[in-house]
């Protein structure tokens, strides 16, 4: 009977020697019981997300500026103007008129600009030659018909076959610009002077 109870009190003593360890093996060591728990770190993702979120867009300050290039009706003959002038070309002659056709758009609003929002729309040749800032004002002059910018260069009867290069820049009356350029590259650019010569036609 005295060995039965000094075994039983032993398998009681290791069952509970044993408790700290199942505890541990669980992750609840009761040794750090009574210790401040860690609380995770602060997710940051949300409060960031919505700072991004409230902040404004930036404001275009660049204009679009969109051009076509056509040939004009100066040296061209009365009976030809309806079917030879202002067609969309990029190769031109000696003596004819290369016509620049802009539209100015706010990219802010999507407004084409007039020239009431606008200070200049001008045209400047690498080549040095002059050209009259653009005017705006409606093509033709007869319904039905559409308002836009427009300026001219005749080629000189002298100038040199080759690319025309140029910047377009409009400007309007709050100081954003906007420019325009045509591709250039040495086997095709987007302007060209051919070896042909027009005759001067004297205007009527």
């Amino acid at each position: 009977m005295k060995k039965n109870r000094i075994l039983k009190v032993a398998a009681s003593s290791m069952a509970v020697a044993s408790i700290p360890a199942l505890l541990a093996s669980c992750g609840g060591d009761d040794s750090n019981n009574n210790k401040t728990p860690t609380q995770p770190p602060a997710d940051n993702t949300t409060a960031a997300a919505a700072t991004t979120a409230t902040k404004a867009p930036a404001a275009a300050v660049k204009l679009t500026v969109d051009v076509d290039v056509v040939r004009g009706s100066k040296n061209i003959a009365k009976a030809d103007a309806p079917t030879q002038s202002c067609i969309q070309m990029n190769q031109f002659a000696r003596n004819e008129q290369m016509v620049f056709r802009i539209r100015v758009i706010d990219p802010a609003t999507g407004k084409e600009l007039t020239d009431k929002e606008l200070k200049s729309v001008t045209v400047a040749l690498k080549n040095g030659a002059t050209v009259d800032p653009a005017k705006y004002g409606a093509h033709p002059k007869d319904p039905p018909n559409a308002s836009f910018w427009t300026t001219s260069w005749v080629i000189p009867s002298d100038a040199p076959v080759g690319n025309v290069d140029m910047v377009i820049t409009a400007t309007d009356n709050e100081g954003r610009t906007g420019t325009w350029t045509p591709l250039m590259f040495p086997a095709s650019a987007a302007m060209q002077v051919i070896d042909k010569t027009r005759p001067i036609i004297p205007a009527n």
